[in-house]
């Protein structure tokens, strides 16, 4: 019965953790984004050489701020003043290339008094780059890019920031950002505090369901790190895309605790959480808007054989190295050194039936994107959404129906992006107290692994996705193989 229920909660988390691409859009953060960096060209050693294709419709930002009127809720109706003959003209099919602000494949577009609305899908590097580089090596020093106006931060140049980000998101360095809310019906509370070389995390959920009360408390960090890119495009391919978290370390200490009472749940109906972003950095080079984001996502998963059952504990896990992938001519493959450790602290239970618990959580994960799924609050901020989403109905009776279509596709509501992670599952197993031999059985495995979707690389077929590394560490109570396999 033990390995059964470990056997359903892998499987599980495999579906869950795993950062679905085509799951439903993250929930809104309540933490701002730091202060971007002006432009990634502005850095030692930066390649920005490119040439755009025939079909792109670049709008410089100064331009594109005066006609842009609104962004949907969803990040994917623009609505524009039709001043711009370039917006006149536009036409399905083409890439509308919005400097610093956003880069979409345009669906439809319909024209209501002097609004053009545009009806977008997320466009990969090679839908917009005909040719060329994109090279960079992008330190991410969580205090100054958090920190106020005026601090000295030769990657910031408050004068010249891009214009679509409102200074409201500017924080000091030290000062504690949080989000509380509802997150997938969980009770969600999160606060990142940046400091002088890392950013403190402290995140907390919990979750009562039929007489099943579940809860997670976890801290930890993230040390600053090198967010570095190298893609080389030739016309209608990616030759050669490369993405790195260099120098990252961190560590993350996880308490929990579950009680199943008088009710009939023995489980949670949503075991599966997106956490908010944590941290969204803005990273344009040559007008691209890229986004960096570093999130969180968990999956809580008990499973009790009796009622009146509780089961609590901890564990925590550290990360050092070089998390990075490369893809070359389609096929992904690691890049880099990483490595790290954890274990189970505490472990206590009151239970009578064999019963399980597995708590798994990709933290941090950080990802490049270029759709505007990530930044759609920042967005929403300088353009708000209430005209374009007053206008989705009458963009979809325009264009005969293919934006509505387009609308309700799943793999419509993901972002263009890639990725690395570090995945802690930490699994806790016991035989109950009237068993001939009470045992504990724990696992914690630590999973690095990284990789780009389709809609980034613009290629054909699956994700491409790579596993750098992977470590157990397992303890059972007795030491005894009564008590299962280490």
């Amino acid at each position: 019965m033990m390995k059964s229920r470990l056997v359903c909660c892998l499987l599980i988390l495999t579906a869950l953790v795993a950062c679905s691409k085509k799951s439903s859009p993250p929930a809104v953060s309540g933490i701002p984004a730091a202060r971007p960096f002006h432009d990634l060209r502005e850095l030692p050693g930066t390649i920005a050489d490119i040439t755009l294709t025939s079909n792109t419709v670049r709008i410089d930002e100064i331009t594109a701020r005066r006609i842009l009127k609104s962004v949907g809720s969803d990040g994917n109706i623009f609505v524009l003043d039709d001043s711009d003959q370039r917006i006149q003209n536009l036409q399905e099919g083409q890439t509308l290339f919005l400097e610093n602000i956003a880069v979409q494949k345009v669906l439809a577009v319909a024209k209501k008094d002097k609004l053009m609305i545009v009806g977008t899908d997320y466009a990969s590097l090679t839908d917009f780059i005909q040719q060329g580089r994109l090279k960079w090596d992008a330190p991410v020093n969580f205090g100054s890019l958090y920190a106020r106006e005026g601090s000295s931060n030769p990657a910031i140049n408050p004068k010249s920031m891009p214009l679509w980000i409102p200074a409201s998101t500017v924080y000091a360095a030290g000062t504690q950002l949080s989000y509380s809310g509802k997150v997938d019906d969980w009770d969600t509370t999160i606060s990142v505090t940046p400091g002088a070389n890392r950013l403190d995390l402290a995140i907390k959920v919990s979750r009562s369901y039929q007489g099943m009360s579940v809860m997670v408390s976890s801290k930890g960090y993230v040390k600053d790190f090198v967010s570095s890119a190298d893609v080389q495009i030739s016309p209608g391919s990616i030759d050669n895309f490369s993405y790195y978290a260099k120098n990252l370390n961190g560590e993350m200490n996880v308490d929990y605790a579950a009680t199943r009472g008088e009710g009939d749940a023995a489980g949670i109906d949503k075991p599966n959480i997106k956490l908010p972003p944590l941290a969204k950095i803005p990273m344009p080079i040559a007008g691209i808007p890229f986004m960096l984001t570093i999130s969180a996502n968990l999956i809580l998963k008990p499973g009790f054989g009796a009622k009146k059952e509780a089961a609590s504990g901890s564990f925590h896990f550290t990360y050092s190295g070089d998390e990075g992938f490369q893809v070359k001519a389609g096929s992904p493959q690691s890049s880099g050194s990483v490595d790290g450790s954890g274990s189970f602290d505490r472990i206590t239970t009151a239970s009578l039936a064999p019963h399980a618990i597995l708590i798994g959580m990709a933290a941090p994960k950080i990802t490049l994107s270029l759709g505007p799924g990530s930044a759609i609050d920042v967005l929403k901020e300088a353009f708000p959404s209430q005209m374009a989403d007053s206008l989705a109905d009458f963009l979809a009776k325009s264009a005969a129906g293919k934006w509505a279509k387009k609308k309700i596709d799943p793999s419509f509501k993901t972002d263009a992006s890639a990725s690395v992670q570090t995945v802690a599952v930490g699994t806790m197993t016991a035989a109950g107290s009237l068993s001939m031999v009470p045992c504990k059985l724990t696992r914690l495995l630590l999973e690095f692994k990284g990789g780009a979707d389709v809609y980034l690389l613009g290629m054909k077929g699956a994700d491409k996705e790579v596993v750098f590394a992977k470590r157990e560490f397992v303890t059972r109570q007795p030491d005894t193989n009564a008590c299962g396999d280490k």
